[in-house]
């Protein structure tokens, strides 16, 4: 009875408090929107000074628990005015204003630390992260092609590759690819990051944003922040995800049996195509065997889902955030060819005391990839359409009954193997994993204006790479008679420990800062492979060693490796009066173990002046924001050779001889070596750069843009040269290039009733040019084994590798035209046997000598384009969402070497636009050769029959959204098509070639189709 009691009266007395506490709080929702009714994402708390708070989501919606008697919210969200608002009931709409500073105010992440847009005297571009998350795409760079001014990116649709990204041209031969920054660690790429991931880039294009980081940042740097907590934040939960498939475009159509049919037999490979009829039936004029190469090669639908997991928040004195991602790409090529990671983001920040601040972030990847064997879309364009994919006929062929082209009497050798086959017997594939930890402590030695932070950064990534060839048979040429196992381990350990001191201070309208910096770093890699012979087909054996499960013994092994170390000094002040005139002012000392020359140094300046400040802008009602800037600095480049360090020795059958040779005795081989006598005496590549911008908004900030004008020369460029009188050549700095061009970014917001828009486009200019080559006239480059026959040439004032052959005025009509041509007549002349004829390539005579030859060839255009551009559309209506970008190039020129191979080739295949256009007699052509002339070598020379305009515009992305504004989980449904559009004239796959823009037949890059959902809860 007793024990009945007690419980009753816990029981009252648990209902008494409960009601007691449910009475002095209550749970209130709300929304921040800005004027236009754009979703905001906004701090609230209680005003007074209260700890309790909380932040809206990226749909401005929040919910907070607050006391009873609660009255008032304060709300402030970045570029807008903090605004009280009087609760009046449990829901609450906040609408924010934006301050007369609105494009100012926000905080743009800087080398080794932040600072005020409005402060900014360099022009440091911005991503819109919301619109990156928009693209389906596995590799953050490709999220942004044609997103940034003054960035352009190539990228490759291969399953987990990498895209070239390029920051305002290229002033190097040996590395143009720019420095990637991820929370403080040196990178070369971003592909294990995932967008979602990402809270902020920042792009720094220019010597005066980049010089902070010295030795490294001649191709520009990218800094990227990954996402974290906030103080007095309610945790939150978030999923993002999508799944779809990846299908081919413009795929490209190759001529078909009867079209090959006509062309083989007019270019006298009729042989062939009698024995395929014989072999399959048919005519020759219409064979029945057709086999259309790049369809068998292709999936019409390959798998793409990507999945996100992201829980963040934060008391009064600690944040923390952890997010878990997962993603998986099956490639287009109907192979073993995929890529899948599995990320792990940590972070936590800690305040110690009010004066010490510890924090931790870490990023773990996990990946896996089967690489396909690209020479098989090469064989594609090649192979024939007279033979099948598979042939039981062939009875030697194994394991698979793989067709041959020798069974139609072609040629065999590796551009007529089957290309299904190629691909078929692949399996190369990487795995591997990557750590990167920081930790930092950040010390407040004064409030408010000295502070000192430490932060080391590492990098951990180990890689296994394993590339196994099986037992198989298809023809003499297309075999391999034993198994063959290369397994290849590389490390790299790299590590980076940065010391800043920071002073900032004001009095009155004077404002400054001072940052002091030193920072130490080392990086090492390491390789080790071993390779056998006869290694079991199983994966289980793939081992290499005595008593391991494997073979037992190995029949190569080889280990390679570097380390580099630095010590750098760094410094950068800035100063503004009034928020109106600015100075940026940093120097960096780097020092290199890579070089016999030590030390670089590299200084940098930049100035501003903010109009709108100034007392005759005060009665102007157009712009809102209106500054001028000019920066100059220096940058470096240490990715080129280092210095040699010892004697180069070279041996080979040139350098040996064969001693004891006497009557029908052989004798002796004896190697022999020469030792190079020239040592090299390299030092850093180094960029000048001077630039001049605006900034600008009008019109309340719905119009907001920058303009930039940018002159950058590359000195100390660094190449190979021969030496006179000597087999020796040594590598050096020896000339200099120059990138300048133009930048415009623009954007557009506004909203009519409840619908809101904007319009946001950027566009750059880029010229080119090659200014000293150290005495030299001009170096031969090209697509390597193929630089003789199309080459490309480097030489003063004209642009890095351009195309260098002859101009085609047009085709020979009739033999009138061939005997009234000097050039004809003469080389007829000189050639009876294999004449000019009528179909075939007139070149023009440059300099009107009657003769063709070195001096009538031309620059034919390279591969940077003088334009990039990019702008997308966006628009929301209530719960709608829609989105439009676009991309594109234009100005830039492929060297189609597809068709140009032709030249060794001539029984290789030929795509349909090119058979459609030929030369079939006086009047038909004045563009292309006839068949048989296709296949002469007077039209297979280095021309602009070859050279074709690479520029395209393409949808880049559209997606169409919904969101439910569910209180406790809002969430997001949208579709999303990612480039389902090309527009171009390219007779290719795609003119997205990265390199020198030699076109051997590129992996396609595949449209995307996905349906995902975002919760957050």
């Amino acid at each position: 009875m007793k024990n009945n009691v007690s419980i009753m009266a816990s029981v009252a007395l648990l209902s008494c408090l409960t009601h007691t506490v449910s009475a002095q709080s209550r749970t209130i929702t709300g929304k921040v929107t800005n004027e236009l009714g754009i979703p905001l994402v906004a701090s609230i708390t209680l005003s007074g000074g209260s700890k309790i708070g909380t932040s809206s989501n990226e749909n401005g919606d929040f919910t907070l628990t607050i006391p009873q008697n609660t009255s008032y919210l304060t709300v402030s969200s970045l570029g807008y005015e903090t605004k009280t608002v009087t609760i009046t009931g449990n829901a609450v709409n906040i609408q924010l204003k934006a301050n007369a500073d609105f494009n100012l105010d926000e905080v743009v992440v800087v080398g080794y630390g932040t600072q005020r847009k409005g402060d900014l005297t360099a022009p440091i571009s911005t991503v819109n992260m919301q619109d990156m998350a928009k693209r389906t795409v596995s590799n953050s760079m490709d999220a942004l092609q044609g997103a940034v001014a003054g960035v352009q990116v190539v990228s490759s649709g291969a399953p987990g590759s990498t895209p070239s990204v390029r920051v305002r041209g290229v002033g190097s031969f040996n590395n143009e690819s720019p420095l990637y920054v991820v929370d403080g660690m040196f990178m070369d790429n971003i592909d294990f990051l995932n967008p979602n991931d990402i809270a902020d880039i920042s792009i720094l294009k220019d010597a005066s944003g980049a010089a902070i980081y010295g030795v490294r940042a001649a191709n520009g740097v990218i800094l990227v922040t990954t996402k974290k907590g906030s103080l007095n934040m309610k945790s939150r939960v978030t999923y993002n995800g999508f799944a779809g498939f990846q299908t081919p475009t413009n795929i490209l159509k190759m001529a078909n049996a009867q079209q090959y049919a006509n062309y083989a037999n007019a270019t006298g490979n009729g042989a062939f195509v009698k024995k395929s009829v014989e072999k399959y039936g048919g005519t020759e004029t219409n064979p029945a065997m057709d086999t259309d190469w790049f369809d068998e090669l292709l999936r019409s639908k390959a798998l793409i889902t990507n999945h996100n997991l992201d829980i963040m928040g934060g008391s009064e004195k600690i944040t923390y955030a952890f997010g878990l991602n997962y993603v998986k790409q099956e490639g287009i090529m109907d192979a073993k060819n995929n890529n899948q990671k599995f990320n792990m983001r940590m972070q936590a920040d800690a305040k110690v005391t009010d004066w010490l601040k510890v924090g931790f972030m870490a990023h773990l990847n996990n990946f896996k990839s089967y690489h396909p064997n690209n020479a098989a879309f090469r064989q594609a364009y090649f192979a024939s359409p007279l033979y099948p994919v598979y042939d039981p006929s062939i009875e030697l062929s194994k394991p698979e009954k793989f067709g041959s082209s020798t069974a139609i009497g072609m040629q065999s050798g590796f551009w007529y193997n089957n290309p299904i086959a190629t691909a078929f017997y692949n399996n190369n594939q990487t795995k591997g994993f990557q750590i990167l930890p920081s930790f930092y402590v950040e010390a407040e030695l004064w409030k408010d204006k000295i502070t000192f932070k430490s932060q080391l950064s590492q990098r951990y990534q180990s890689t296994h790479n394993i590339g196994y060839n099986p037992i198989y048979y298809i023809d003499n040429d297309q075999r391999n008679d034993r198994s063959f196992l290369r397994s290849a381990q590389a490390r790299n350990n790299n590590y980076i420990l940065d010391n800043l001191l920071t002073y900032k201070d004001e009095a009155g309208k004077h404002h400054w800062s001072v940052l002091l910096g030193q920072s130490t770093r080392e990086e090492r890699w390491r390789e080790t492979w071993v390779q056998a012979n006869d290694v079991p087909e199983s994966e289980e054996f793939w081992y290499v060693g005595v008593g391991a499960q494997g073979i037992g013994s190995a029949t190569g092994y080889g280990e390679n490796g570097s380390r580099n170390a630095g010590i750098s000094y760094f410094t950068r002040g800035t100063y503004d009066y009034d928020n109106k005139y600015l100075l940026t002012a940093t120097f960096r000392a780097d020092g290199s173990s890579k070089y016999q020359t030590k030390w670089g140094y590299f200084p940098s300046v930049g100035l501003g002046w903010v109009l709108t400040r100034e007392k005759f802008m005060e009665n102007q009602k157009l712009f809102n924001q209106l500054k001028l800037r000019g920066s100059w600095g220096k940058l470096g480049n240490d990715g080129i050779q280092p210095n040699a360090g010892y004697a180069t020795v070279y041996s080979g059958n040139n350098f040996s001889g064969i001693f004891g040779s006497e009557g029908t005795t052989n004798g002796t081989r004896i190697p022999g070596y020469r030792v190079g006598r020239f040592f090299s005496q390299v030092r850093w590549e180094v960029v000048e750069e001077w630039d001049g911008g605006i900034d600008f908004a009008l019109l309340n900030n719905r119009l907001s843009g920058t303009l930039d004008y940018y002159h950058r020369t590359t000195h100390d460029l660094a190449f190979s040269r021969p030496i006179p009188f000597s087999w020796d050549r040594v590598y050096g700095n020896w000339g200099s290039v120059a990138n300048s061009g133009w930048e415009l970014s623009l954007q557009w917001k506004d909203k009519v009733g409840a619908l809101g828009y904007s319009i946001a486009g950027n566009v750059t200019t880029l010229k080119n040019t090659v200014k000293n080559l150290g005495g030299l006239e001009n170096i031969m480059n090209g697509y390597p084994e193929w630089s003789a026959e199309f080459p490309a040439r480097i030489q003063i004032n004209e642009p890095i590798n351009f195309y260098y052959g002859y101009e085609v005025a047009g085709v020979y009509q009739n033999q009138a035209q061939i005997d009234a041509d000097p050039i004809a007549k003469a080389y007829n002349e000189q050639n009876p046997n294999a004449p000019i004829l009528p179909g075939y390539l007139q070149y023009k005579d440059q300099n009107n000598n009657g003769e063709l030859d070195e001096n009538d060839r031309i620059n034919l255009g390279n591969y940077l384009p003088k334009i990039t551009y990019g702008f997308n559309l966006a628009f929301d209506y209530k719960k709608f969402d829609l989105s439009v970008a676009f991309q594109g190039v234009s100005g830039n020129k492929i060297h189609n070497l597809n068709r140009a191979m032709r030249r060794k080739y001539n029984q290789m295949n030929v795509d349909a636009a090119f058979v459609d256009k030929l030369w079939t007699g006086e009047g038909t052509s004045n563009t292309h050769p006839s068949a048989a002339g296709s296949v002469a070598s007077w039209n297979l020379q280095a021309s602009s029959f070859f050279v074709e305009s690479g520029a395209y515009l393409r949808v880049q992305n559209i997606q169409l959204g919904y969101s439910f504004d569910f209180p406790k989980m809002p969430t997001r449904i949208f579709v999303t098509a990612d480039r389902p559009f090309m527009f171009t004239k390219y007779n290719g796959f795609t003119p997205e070639v990265s390199g020198m823009g030699f076109d051997a037949n590129v992996y396609p890059i595949a449209s995307t189709y996905s349906l995902g959902v975002k919760v957050s809860f």
